[in-house]
């Protein structure tokens, strides 16, 4: 048999599992008494979790003793895992071997119609994992049908997946989930449930947030109050900015998502005794709308800065090849700036650029001190200070928005 085995017993015993599922009338899963021992797991990445895993007897390999890490772990697959990991009531018969599992997490809330369309023998997707794992572990996640990539940022951000290659946007939402990232999870799960912590990839977690909403303030700040992105404010009657996302980085964390972007950047604090491991880079990409509508030709320099009391106007430019200077103003990946004044000629013509923000950190937590988060006061260029100058991103105000 070449089917992969996923059972409830160890691997002396995986022959005996090629019982149809109607037949088995219990579930209980039983540890293996022995650590188990494959030929093709030895210096695996994985292999750690592949014995644990094994060894509480959610996973198991196969009869020619391998376990096959790196080979996909279907959909069905992953329900039984699912059940077994967080040791729901499984009834026995059904349609299908995989049915009793199935039918046990639709009523602990876990799975839900829609979950899994079309083939349940598919590989399992790292979203497919992430929807089971976070309704399974959390009780507030139950019977809701929240987004795929929602559910996608819970897991990262509760540290029960993290990135899949070396850079922190890795997340791979869509990739087919192996055997190895099965045993992980498993992994996991289990540490939650006997009172662990995980560590949490905040590089990973901040590219499912902005995935997600358009920006990582819960997983930088732990701030929630952020407005829906994308977000459009008229700067003037002819101008208009939508600010497309708001990214933070930390310069601090070389494992930080989009962090390869800060490489050559050049730091202007207000405060010339901090050093940019101190700040925080804030990064709006804002979208320029042309808002005349009788043809006539419109520049503009600047739309909007950032507000940060003594600190205002301190900033970082990136590395010159991150600069483009071909004359367009069109979209780009990743960070970028179009170094090219806005002139605008045609009615709803639009630009993209980036502007960039150095935020100390102490000033941040002074904020969130003061006024139980952190204010993102923007202020509109060539505009007097004042209320038709200040439009705000978070709920939470400063004193200047009160």
């Amino acid at each position: 048999m070449k089917k992969m085995l996923l059972t409830l017993v160890s691997v002396g015993l995986a022959c005996s599992l090629l019982v149809p599922t109607s037949a088995v009338s219990t579930h209980k899963v039983e540890a293996a008494t022995t650590k188990p021992s494959f030929k093709d797991i030895s210096g695996h990445w994985a292999e750690s979790s592949i014995e644990t895993a094994v060894q509480a007897g959610i996973l198991n390999g196969y009869s020619d003793g391998t376990y096959k890490p790196n080979n996909t772990i279907t959909r069905a697959e992953l329900l039984k895992v699912m059940a077994l990991t967080f040791k729901l009531e499984i009834g026995s018969g059904g349609s299908t071997w995989y049915a009793p599992y199935q039918t046990a997490l639709a009523k602990a809330g876990v799975y839900m119609d829609g979950d899994y369309p079309g083939n349940v023998n598919n590989p399992a997707t790292r979203n497919e994992m992430a929807k089971l794992a976070v309704r399974g572990e959390y009780a507030e996640y139950r019977n809701k049908k929240l987004t795929a990539a929602e559910l996608m940022f819970r897991a990262v951000n509760k540290g029960i997946l993290s990135r899949s290659g070396t850079k922190a946007e890795s997340i791979n939402t869509e990739g087919t989930t192996t055997r190895a990232e099965a045993a992980v999870l498993v992994t996991r799960l289990l540490k939650l449930s006997s009172g662990g912590t995980l560590t949490v990839d905040k590089g990973a977690s901040s590219a499912a947030e902005i995935a997600w909403r358009g920006n990582n303030m819960i997983t930088m700040l732990n701030q929630k109050d952020i407005k829906t992105l994308p977000f459009s404010v008229d700067i003037n009657k002819k101008y208009n900015v939508t600010i497309d996302k708001l990214i933070i980085l930390d310069p601090a964390d070389t494992n930080g998502y989009y962090m390869n972007y800060l490489d050559g950047a050049t730091y202007y604090p207000s405060d010339k005794k901090l050093k940019p491991a101190d700040n925080y880079v804030f990064a709006f990409k804002v979208i320029g709308k042309n808002l005349v509508t009788d043809g006539a030709k419109q520049y503009v320099t600047n739309s909007f800065y950032m507000y940060m009391d003594d600190y205002t106007g301190s900033t970082i430019k990136l590395a010159e090849k991150y600069f483009y200077r071909d004359g367009s103003l069109s979209d780009r990946n990743g960070l970028f700036v179009n170094d090219k004044e806005f002139v605008f000629r045609n009615p709803n013509e639009k630009a993209y650029n980036y502007i960039f923000a150095l935020v100390p950190k102490k000033y941040i937590d002074a904020q969130i001190k003061e006024y139980g988060g952190f204010p993102i006061h923007l202020e509109r260029f060539n505009v007097s200070f004042g209320k038709d100058s200040q439009f705000y991103l978070t709920n939470v105000k400063d004193v200047w928005g009160s």
